[in-house]
C-alpha cells in the first residue's frame, strides 16, 4: 500500500482481523506512509445506527450495504472522485467534511444546515430539520416501546403495531418513502403475528426495524441509495420470517 498509494480503499466495516473501522481510524491518525486523505468506502451487512455513528466519527467517506449492485458501488466511487467533500484535519476530527450539503453563500452566525430552521429544501418536505426532529422523537418512542415488549405480550405488540402505523402515516405525509416503507415492513410483520396467534414474536426482527428507522432518520437525500438498500434488507428479513412461518 505504501508503494501503490491507492486513491480509494474498499473494505468490510467489520472483520475477524482488522476491521475497516479500525483501519480507517489508523489512516486518519497517520498510518505509516498512507495519505490521511485517502478515500475509504466500507461495506456493511446491516447499516445500524451505532455503525453509522462510528463511521461518521472516524472519517469514513461512504458506506455500501451488502449485497450491493455494481451500480450502487460505482455511485459511491463516483461520489468520492467527482464530488469529494472538503477534507477536515483538526484536533477533534480528521476526514471528509461531515456536512454533506454545503451552504457556500451562507453568511449567518451559525454554519450547520440544521441551524437554518426557516429554510426547507424545495420538494423535500421530509428533509426539513423541524420534520426530521419530530420523526426522530417518534422513532425514539417506538424504540422505548420495543425494549419493553416480551415475545408473548400480545397487548403490547398490538400497541406497538398501532404506533408503527402512526409512524407510517407521518412518514407518508412528509413524503419520506424510505421511512414509510420501513414502518410498513414492521407493520406487516406485527400484523402477521396477530393473524397467526400461535407464532411467537422475534424481538430481533422488531429491534432491527427500529434500529434501521433510526438510521433512516440520520441519512439525508444524498444517501438515497443507502436508504433504499436499508429498506430492501428489512423486507428480506420479513419475507424470510413469514415464509418460514407459513411452511411450519
Amino acid at each position: 500500500m505504501e508503494i501503490q498509494r491507492p486513491r480509494i480503499l474498499i473494505m468490510p466495516a467489520l472483520s475477524s482481523e482488522m476491521s475497516g473501522l479500525d483501519f480507517t481510524s489508523r489512516v486518519r491518525a497517520g498510518l505509516n506512509f498512507v495519505p490521511r486523505e485517502t478515500s475509504i468506502i466500507l461495506t456493511v451487512q446491516a447499516p445500524t445506527k451505532a455503525l453509522l455513528d462510528a463511521a461518521q466519527a472516524i472519517g469514513v467517506d461512504e458506506l455500501v450495504a451488502l449485497p450491493f449492485t455494481p451500480k450502487s458501488l460505482l455511485t459511491r466511487i463516483s461520489s468520492v472522485i467527482e464530488r469529494p467533500r472538503p477534507f477536515v484535519d483538526c484536533a477533534a476530527y480528521v476526514g471528509p467534511c461531515r456536512r454533506r450539503r454545503m451552504l457556500q453563500d451562507y453568511r449567518g452566525a451559525r454554519r450547520r444546515v440544521a441551524d437554518v430552521e426557516s429554510v426547507d429544501p424545495p420538494g423535500l418536505l421530509w428533509a426539513s430539520e423541524s420534520n426530521r426532529a419530530a420523526v426522530r422523537l417518534c422513532v425514539q418512542r417506538l424504540s422505548e416501546s420495543g425494549i419493553q415488549i416480551g415475545v408473548e405480550d400480545r397487548r403490547k405488540l398490538r400497541e406497538l403495531y398501532q404506533s408503527v402505523m402512526k409512524e407510517e402515516t407521518r412518514a407518508s405525509q412528509m413524503g419520506d418513502d424510505a421511512l414509510g416503507e420501513a414502518a410498513r415492513s414492521l407493520g406487516r410483520y406485527l400484523h402477521g403475528l396477530g393473524v397467526n396467534a400461535r407464532d411467537r414474536a422475534d424481538i430481533e426482527v422488531v429491534t432491527t426495524h427500529i434500529d434501521a428507522m433510526h438510521v433512516l432518520c440520520k441519512l439525508s437525500s444524498e444517501d438515497q441509495l443507502l436508504r433504499t438498500e436499508t429498506v430492501r434488507g428489512l423486507k428480506r428479513v420479513v419475507e424470510k420470517k413469514m415464509a418460514h412461518a407459513s411452511s411450519g
